[in-house]
């Protein structure tokens, strides 16, 4: 088996920052891909200490520290079979114990997607967490070698829905497995023969999501023997499918070797293609991590958001105290000195913020079919107040929603929205939010639908809470 592989990464045409991130570990045939989430700064900072702790501990953890974490059952398999999923396992207690000690880190998470090719035995181990994914392209054949762990894949599964329905919903993006975001994780495993000839591509939910898996096997089958036009041309179809999202690829070519396929021509290898989902850790297991991570501490050293620690000093009662006390002695001295002075407020002296948590949402599936198959303006009217009385419990979270905000025709935010409320902080006044998301408008107070909002931002202790509902441009006409 001889490879041939290459990376690319891009932030897409929408987003503003890249939170996926990519490791390789070449002379060991170790290749994967992670997708942040949970914010601009936690979802860079989830996928890039992932990679870092894969990549560091890669070569330093043993197989006795494996068999610690995951069990004696595991004994009996190869230390670089094991290795990946204690790896995950470990970036994943990490993450968990971070967002512990600085919550405003908290929802933070990361996907995982990873193989490994064994030369000795021509077989390719795959490792997974999330929906990034792994695929193989052979004989000009393209097959999703990775299980999306994913709402929809769950309503799949359970006959609530059709694949081809995937796009028609909201929460195609909703994973229901991540690094970090849980004390400990599930993590698949499966092996298969590899051929020569066979191309795999690991990539981010922008690739799969942007174009489709018949766009990809197209592409591979024009370049296959050329792994860096692969990853470009695959970066270039997902721009210009819209670029909504980050999109990383890794691709690998295999060729044959024959002094390597002779020399192991009388080998007898197991193949575990069906997935064995290696279950989350116990109290105990869980212990052990952490005391690796301890013992490992000195080896990775991710930098903490500089915004998040900034944020925890300043959200310190004892830092705020320490202010206020400095800032009424220097009031009181200037008001001795100049009794004209303006006098600040209370809310200029404990800087109140001014901006909103921005909650998005829309009909969930079953409330659009219901709507359509109801007869008279009337009654789907009824249906859609019911919906809009009840919002809180009835609508469903839409991300993706391309926001911004401008004051005075100049742009002062821009953002994607996600299934949390997105947190928007700017100086106080009345400002135009645009949403934009195809097909789809915002349905306003009169019952209609537009393209924007008046938002009026005031100071206050807290961001407020403000609830959009944005409806299929074609639902509404039929009301």
């Amino acid at each position: 088996m001889i490879i041939f592989s290459n990376a690319k990464t891009t932030t897409g045409l929408v987003r503003i920052e890249n939170q996926d991130c990519f490791g390789m570990k070449l002379e060991n045939d170790f290749f994967f891909v992670c997708d942040g989430m949970g914010g601009a700064v936690a979802g860079d900072f989830a996928s890039k200490s992932t990679s870092d702790i894969v990549l560091s501990l890669y070569d330093k953890i043993t197989k006795e520290d494996c068999v610690y974490v995951i069990g004696e059952k595991f004994s009996s398999y190869d230390e670089n079979i094991i290795k990946p999923i204690v790896l995950i396992k470990i970036a994943n207690k990490y993450l968990n114990n971070i967002t512990k000690k600085y919550p405003k880190l908290v929802g933070m998470g990361t996907t995982f997607t990873g193989v490994w090719f064994d030369k000795k035995t021509d077989l390719v181990h795959i490792y997974n967490v999330g929906d990034s994914r792994v695929y193989r392209i052979r004989n000009g054949l393209i097959q999703q070698m990775t299980k999306d762990h994913s709402k929809v894949e769950e309503l799949i599964d359970s006959c609530k829905m059709k694949r081809e329905d995937i796009k028609k919903v909201e929460f195609q993006s909703m994973i229901t497995r991540a690094l970090g975001i849980c004390p400990t994780v599930k993590v698949d495993y499966k092996s298969d023969i590899v051929k020569g000839g066979d191309v795999y591509v690991l990539c981010s939910d922008g690739l799969n999501e942007g174009i489709t898996d018949t766009d990809i096997n197209d592409i591979v089958n024009m370049y296959k023997a050329d792994p860096i036009a692969i990853s470009n041309k695959l970066i270039l179809a997902a721009n210009n499918a819209g670029g909504r999202d980050n999109t990383t690829v890794i691709s690998v070519c295999v060729q044959d070797d024959a002094v390597a396929k002779e020399n192991n021509s009388s080998l007898s290898v197991f193949v575990q293609k069906e997935v064995i989902i290696v279950e989350a850790e116990n109290k105990e297991a869980s212990s052990k991590i952490d005391s690796i991570i301890s013992k490992f501490k000195g080896i990775f050293s991710v930098p903490i958001p500089k915004l998040e620690v900034k944020k925890n000093i300043v959200g310190n009662p004892f830092f705020i105290a320490i202010v206020l006390v400095f800032l009424f002695i220097c009031g009181f001295f200037i008001y001795t000195k100049n009794d004209n002075i303006e006098q600040k407020s209370i809310t200029d002296l404990t800087g109140n913020i001014s901006g909103i948590k921005l909650d998005i949402r829309t009909l969930p599936q079953h409330k659009i079919d219901e709507i359509r198959s109801t007869e008279g303006k009337v009654a789907k009217m009824q249906i859609l107040q019911d919906c809009l009385t009840n919002f809180e419990q009835t609508l469903v979270p839409i991300s993706n929603v391309i926001v911004s905000l401008s004051l005075k025709d100049k742009n002062k935010f821009m953002g994607i929205s996600g299934y949390k409320p997105l947190e928007i902080k700017l100086p106080k006044g009345t400002y135009l939010m645009t949403l934009s998301y195809p097909n789809y408008k915002i349905l306003n107070s009169k019952f209609e639908l537009v393209d924007t909002l008046d938002v009026s931002l005031e100071s206050a202790q807290n961001l407020y809470s403000l609830f959009v509902i944005m409806v299929s441009e074609k639902i509404f006409d039929n009301v």
